[in-house]
C-alpha cells in the first residue's frame, strides 16, 4: 500500500482520505531535559529508552522546518508498509488536503505539535515573529511552573551584556573542568545547585572533585560558579512566573494592549518551560513551524548553541504579567460540548468534551484538514451515517483529512477531552 501511495494512485488516497490518518505513536525525541511521564502517556515502554524522552512529535510534516525534516512522522498500513507523512502528502496532497488548502499552505501540515516532558529547565528563547505558543497542560506535579514573559521592561544593552558575559564565563567553566562525556555528568551535578538559590558554591565541592584536574582549581571554578549562578537568577527573576496545573491552557503571544501600543506582529514572548525546582510538567504544544532562538540556556553542560542577538531582536521587551498569557475555554454558543481557547490568525483551538453515552457525542462539520490530539480518554469518531472512522486514545494524535467531512466524536467514558487544531483557509 505505501508503494501505491506514493505513486500518487488516486483510488487509494480517495479511500484514505475518508479515514483519520493516524501516524505512529512512537516519535519519541530525547532531551536533556526530559522526564519521566511520556512513558505512560504514550504507552510506550521505558526499558530500552537510552534517555529520557523529552518530545514526541505528533504530527511532523512540513519539511523546509529543521526538527519536523528531522523527525517526521510515520503512518502505518494494514499490510504492514509505513509511508513517511511528507511523502504521503507530496503525492496525494489533493485527495487529502484539498486544493484550496494546497494552493495556500502546500502539500504539508503547517503545524509542528508536540507533547513535551518537562523535568528541567528549557533554555530561555523566542520566535520568528508572527510565531506564537499554546500549551494545554495534561500533567504537572504540585508547585510546577513556567516561566513566560518579562516581567519589567528590559533595557537590551544592558541585559545583551550580562548574556554575553555568562556565557564567556561558562567557556571559562568548561575549559577548567574536564571535557568530553564527562560533561554530560557535570549537568547532572549543578542543575539542582543552580536551582536553590541561596546555596553557596561551596556545597558544590565533594560533587565536583572528580572534574577538577587539580586541587587549586578550586578557588578559580568557585568564582565562575558564583558570578554564574547571579546570572542565573538575574535571567529567570526578568520572567514571569506561572504556575501550572492539569487543563490549564497558557497561550504564548504578545498581549493585546501591547499590540495596540507598538504596532507590531503578534509573537510568542519570551519563555524558559520548565522550573528550576525540577517538578515535571506534561504538556501539548501547539505551533507553527520556525526556528527557535535560544538566549541563555541557564548554564547547561554540555554547552549547546545560543543566538543572543537573534533572539533579542525577535522579543517583545516590554514588561507583561502572567494573567496575559493563561486562557480559559469558553463553550461555543451552539455547539455541545465544543470550547474554544485560542482563535489567532496561525490557528484555532478547540476542546471536545463528548459525554460518556452515545447521544453526548460532538459534533463537528465538515472543515479544511485538522488535527485531532486526545489528552484524556478514548475516543471513536463515525460519520454522520455512523460508519467509524478511527479511534484515538490518551496520547494519540490524526490529521482529519478534507475528505472525511462531517463526522461526530464520541466516548465511552467520562472526562474524555481531545484538543482540536485548526488553520485558517
Amino acid at each position: 500500500m505505501a508503494e501505491v501511495l506514493r505513486g500518487g494512485n488516486a483510488q487509494a488516497a480517495a479511500r484514505l482520505a475518508r479515514r483519520l490518518i493516524k501516524p505512529f505513536n512512537n516519535n519519541l525525541v530525547p532531551r536533556p531535559w526530559g522526564g519521566t511521564r511520556m512513558f505512560e502517556y504514550k504507552g510506550a515502554p521505558a526499558e530500552h529508552a537510552a534517555a529520557p524522552p523529552g518530545e514526541a512529535f505528533e504530527l511532523a510534516a512540513f519539511d523546509t522546518d529543521e526538527e519536523a525534516e528531522k523527525y517526521p512522522s510515520v503512518i502505518g498500513f494494514e499490510d504492514g508498509s509505513t509511508l513517511e507523512l511528507p511523502d504521503l502528502l507530496a503525492a496525494n496532497a489533493d485527495a487529502i488536503l484539498g486544493p484550496k488548502f494546497v494552493d495556500r499552505y502546500g502539500a504539508c501540515v503547517p503545524l509542528l505539535p508536540k507533547t513535551l516532558d518537562v523535568k528541567e529547565l528549557l533554555s530561555v528563547q523566542g520566535h520568528p515573529p508572527g510565531n506564537t505558543e499554546v500549551y494545554v497542560i495534561i500533567d504537572a506535579d504540585p508547585g510546577a511552573t513556567i516561566r513566560l514573559g518579562f516581567s519589567a521592561d528590559i533595557e537590551p544593552t544592558s541585559f545583551r551584556e550580562a548574556l554575553l558575559a555568562g556565557r564567556r564565563r561558562q567557556a571559562e567553566l568548561a575549559e577548567l573542568l574536564r571535557g568530553g562525556a564527562g560533561l554530560d555528568e557535570l549537568q547532572g551535578v549543578l542543575a539542582p545547585w543552580l536551582g536553590r538559590r541561596g546555596a553557596p558554591a561551596n556545597d558544590l565541592l565533594p560533587g565536583l572533585e572528580p572534574f577538577l584536574e587539580a586541587d587549586d582549581d578550586w578557588p578559580a571554578a568557585q568564582a565562575l560558579l558564583e558570578d554564574l549562578k547571579m546570572v542565573y537568577w538575574r535571567v529567570l527573576d526578568s520572567l514571569n512566573t506561572i504556575p501550572v496545573s492539569p487543563g490549564q491552557v497558557i497561550y504564548n503571544a504578545t498581549p493585546a494592549r501591547l499590540l495596540a501600543r507598538s504596532g507590531a506582529e503578534q509573537s510568542a514572548e519570551v519563555h524558559a518551560l520548565g522550573n528550576p525546582e525540577g517538578k515535571e510538567i506534561l504538556a501539548l504544544e501547539v505551533r507553527r513551524p520556525g526556528p527557535t532562538f535560544r538566549a541563555w540556556d541557564n548554564v547547561r553542560f554540555p554547552v549547546r548553541d545560543i543566538d543572543i542577538d537573534s533572539a533579542l531582536s525577535a522579543l517583545n521587551l516590554s514588561a507583561t504579567i502572567a494573567e496575559d498569557f493563561i486562557v480559559a475555554p469558553e463553550l461555543i454558543p451552539g455547539r455541545a460540548g465544543v470550547f474554544c481557547s485560542v482563535d489567532s490568525p496561525s490557528f484555532r483551538i478547540e476542546h471536545l468534551r463528548p459525554g460518556g453515552e452515545p447521544e453526548q457525542g460532538v459534533a463537528i462539520a465538515a472543515e479544511p484538514p485538522h488535527c485531532l490530539h486526545v489528552i484524556r480518554g478514548t475516543a471513536e469518531f463515525r460519520l454522520e451515517s455512523g460508519e467509524e472512522i478511527g479511534r484515538l486514545s490518551r496520547g494519540e494524535s490524526a490529521l482529519v483529512p478534507m475528505g472525511v467531512g462531517a463526522y461526530v466524536a464520541n466516548a465511552r467514558e467520562e472526562g474524555v477531552e481531545i484538543v482540536k487544531v485548526g488553520l485558517p483557509l
